[in-house]
């Protein structure tokens, strides 16, 4: 690898966004010289010299490697690569075209993380609300959010998804969302559902104090959300993934510019395909975590480490903290638990990530064998007593629901 290729992060300033990938072949001789070749394709070179690929262009629009970092048991690295902000706009289609584009074509390459300098974050819009926002629209200060996916989640009327929803609300959840399958179907039109949920949370005093996340994703996104919106919608739910970085990241810049300011929750439907690998694709963080938040996600859906669906406990941990820790002027999204959590894993949970999280159930809530409302309190009896430092066993003694709710599914 020539020299003229290498930097140091140093060096760079806030011109490069650096971007780092785990490499891993039993075929590639050289991983110095297939790291050069991956900031060559990815900017002002490719795999042969062509005309007009000056040294000047290449001096100024080239990647830079900042690092190769070698395993010593395997033929794999950790390269560390640095794109000339010069180079496309700030906004994630474009960002992650250039970091992840024909580079995760090939076999053994996964972009672990992106560092953003600080004039890329400032253009970028992050949550609109955040969890400080949140935590003010809702009056809860010192505690997870309980939050509940309405069930069933398909082939009923809006009316069954209200008092659904208002059962829940009853028991004292803070959020209650669609499932990602359900958003505008002929038997649960979006605005007669929206309309309806809230007409029912506000029958029992709750349409301001419980958040009901409509999913509105489908065409049109920002006419669907202005729509939800005037029909009542103190919240939006978006799978954005499914959406795309761009479409989402844009309906978080036009609510901006309207000045609307609303709650939107992130659904992760399909990012397992990017992260589940562990030699491709993208890592667990980056992909649910700090790009969810950099598009706007306010609530940011996270497989625990359990279930069907889990990541590992060290995943969890990261994802959680991409989604909190402080990233210049972007606000804190709340990393949603969801997917196997009920009130015997509630300790759990909490002791692994604080209060600064919400703590999701469908099943956990809609199955309890009292019913939606005693399934919500039990959660929120959980929650009580990890603050309270009481063991789960002793506050059941206290409280049927959560005694109920932990003979039927244990602890975890």
């Amino acid at each position: 690898m020539k020299m003229e290729t290498m930097t140091l992060p140093e060096h760079i300033g806030d011109d490069y966004l650096i971007a780092t990938y785990y490499m891993n072949s039993d075929s590639e001789p050289d991983l110095y010289e297939w790291a050069k070749l991956v900031a060559a394709d990815q900017s002002a070179g490719t795999w042969t010299h062509v005309e007009g690929e000056t040294p000047e262009v290449v001096e100024k629009y080239g990647c830079k490697i900042v690092g190769v970092y070698t395993m010593s048991t395997e033929n794999a690295c950790l390269a560390r690569i640095a794109f000339p902000t010069a180079n496309f706009p700030n906004n994630t289609p474009m960002i992650m075209s250039t970091v992840a584009g024909n580079v995760l074509g090939q076999n053994g390459i996964r972009l672990v993380d992106i560092e953003f300098p600080k004039p890329v974050l400032d253009d970028l819009p992050g949550p609109l609300v955040g969890i400080s926002g949140m935590r003010e629209m809702l009056g809860v200060y010192d505690r997870p959010l309980i939050g509940a996916i309405l069930k069933p989640c398909l082939g009923v009327e809006p009316e069954v998804s209200a008092l659904g929803a208002q059962k829940a609300a009853a028991g004292g959840v803070d959020v209650i969302k669609d499932d990602e399958l359900l958003s505008d179907p002929e038997y649960s039109p979006m605005i007669k559902r929206v309309s309806t949920v809230m007409k029912y949370l506000k029958d029992i005093g709750k349409d301001k104090s419980t958040l009901y996340c409509i999913n509105i994703t489908g065409e049109n996104l920002f006419d669907r959300a202005r729509r939800a919106i005037d029909a009542g919608a103190n919240s939006i739910m978006v799978n954005y993934q499914a959406l795309g970085w761009g479409a989402t990241e844009d309906l978080t810049r036009a609510l901006a510019r309207e000045g609307i300011k609303i709650p939107i929750f992130g659904h992760c439907a399909g990012m397992g395909a990017y992260y589940k690998s562990k030699t491709t694709g993208i890592g667990t963080a980056l992909g649910v975590g700090k790009m969810a938040r950099l598009i706007g996600m306010d609530m940011a859906l996270v497989y625990p480490d359990s279930g069907r669906f889990g990541i590992s406990t060290n995943e969890l941990v990261e994802t959680h903290n991409a989604c909190i820790a402080g990233m210049g002027s972007i606000k804190k999204s709340f990393a949603t638990l969801a997917g196997g959590v009920h009130p015997g894993t509630v300790k759990y949970l909490m002791d692994l990530l604080g209060d600064d999280t919400m703590l999701m159930s469908g099943g956990g809530i809609y199955g309890h064998p009292q019913g939606a409302t005693a399934g919500a309190k039990a959660i929120g009896q959980a929650i009580e007593a990890v603050k309270a430092g009481i063991s789960i066993d002793d506050a059941a003694k206290a409280h049927e629901e959560l005694d109920a709710a932990i003979k039927f599914w244990g602890k975890a």
